[in-house]
C-alpha cells in the first residue's frame, strides 16, 4: 500500500508505500507452530536381531513406531522474512520475499522395541531419538490487500494476503536410543530421514499495521501455511522394514509474527 500519510484525501486508503514511488520494503519476524504433518510416521519395523544394531543387545524384537509430529522434534521456528514491496493501487500491492526459518532438535519417544517375555509380547524397552535442526530458506511471490472496514482508521489498516513459493530444508536426521534395564541408552544408529532438496509452500496472512510515521509501520499478522512432503531418504528405514516412516511430511503450521514497513 502507498504511504499516503501527507495525503489528507487519501487517509482512510492510505498504505506503507512511498507516495511517489510504487516500491517499498517489509519485514517481519516471529514463530511458526506446526499443527500437522509427522516427521515419523506410525509404523513397525520386521522382526530384527538386535545384536546387529548394538552388539550389546540380545534377542530378537520388533521397532514399534508411535508416529513423531513435527512439534515433538524440535522447537517452533523463528521465522524472518524480507519483502521487497510493489504497489498496484492505493489499496493493494504484489511482493517478493526471502525467508529464512531455525529451530534446535529434541529429543522425543518414538515408540518401543517389542521382545516376546514368557511367550507374550512386551514392549517396554523405549525407543528414544535426538533430531537433527530445523533449518529452511525459501523465496516466495504474493499480493496483499488492504481491507476498507469499521476498523479501519487514518493510521490502523487491516490486510490479507495470498502467498506461494519454494522452500529448501536441510537434512533431517534422527539419532535413536533405545534403554532396557540392563543397557541404558544404547544406540541403534542415526536414521537420515530426509534430503536437502526444495519442496513448496502456500499460505495466507490476516494482519494490520499501524501508521508510526508517515514513511513506516508496525504491524501484526497471523496465517496458516501448507508445506508440500520433504524428500526422503528410503535407504538405511528399508532395511529395517521402516520404509513408510517417513512418508506423511506434509505439513501445516501456523506463523504468528511481527512486522515493518518502509518506504526509503
Amino acid at each position: 500500500m502507498r504511504l499516503s500519510y501527507l495525503v489528507p484525501a487519501l487517509t482512510l486508503l492510505s498504505s506503507p508505500a512511498l507516495a511517489d514511488s510504487p516500491f517499498s520494503f517489509g519485514g517481519s519476524v516471529g514463530y511458526e507452530f506446526p499443527v500437522s504433518g509427522k516427521i515419523i510416521d506410525e509404523t513397525s519395523s520386521a522382526s530384527l536381531n538386535l545384536t546387529t544394531l548394538n552388539p550389546a543387545l540380545a534377542g530378537t524384537g520388533i521397532l514399534r513406531l508411535r508416529g513423531t509430529d513435527f512439534k515433538d522434534s524440535s522447537d517452533a521456528p523463528l521465522k524472518a522474512t524480507i519483502e521487497v514491496r510493489y504497489a498496484l493501487t492505493q489499496t493493494s500491492e504484489m511482493f517478493g520475499a526471502i525467508t529464512y526459518s531455525q529451530a534446535d532438535g529434541k529429543s522425543a519417544n518414538i515408540g518401543c522395541v517389542e521382545i516376546v517375555v514368557s511367550g507374550a509380547p512386551d514392549c517396554s524397552t523405549p525407543l528414544t531419538a535426538t533430531f537433527s535442526d530445523f533449518k529452511q530458506m525459501g523465496v516466495e511471490l504474493g499480493y496483499r490487500q488492504w481491507l476498507e472496514s469499521p476498523v479501519m482508521s487514518d493510521r490502523l489498516f487491516p490486510y490479507y494476503t495470498l502467498r506461494a513459493g519454494v522452500t529448501q530444508t536441510d537434512a533431517l536426521s534422527a539419532t535413536v536410543v533405545a534403554s532396557t534395564s540392563l543397557v541404558p541408552n544404547a544406540a541403534l544408529g542415526t536414521w537420515n530421514l530426509y534430503d536437502d532438496k526444495v519442496n513448496y509452500v502456500v499460505g495466507a496472512d490476516l494482519g494490520a499495521t499501524y501508521l508510526v510515521a508517515p514513511f513506516a509501520e508496525i504491524g501484526a499478522e497471523v496465517g496458516v501455511r501448507y508445506n508440500s512432503k520433504l524428500s526422503e531418504i528410503d535407504t538405511g528405514l528399508t532395511a529395517l522394514g521402516l520404509a513408510t516412516a517417513n512418508d506423511k511430511s506434509d505439513r501445516i503450521s501456523i506463523p504468528v509474527s511481527v512486522r515493518l514497513n518502509a518506504a526509503f
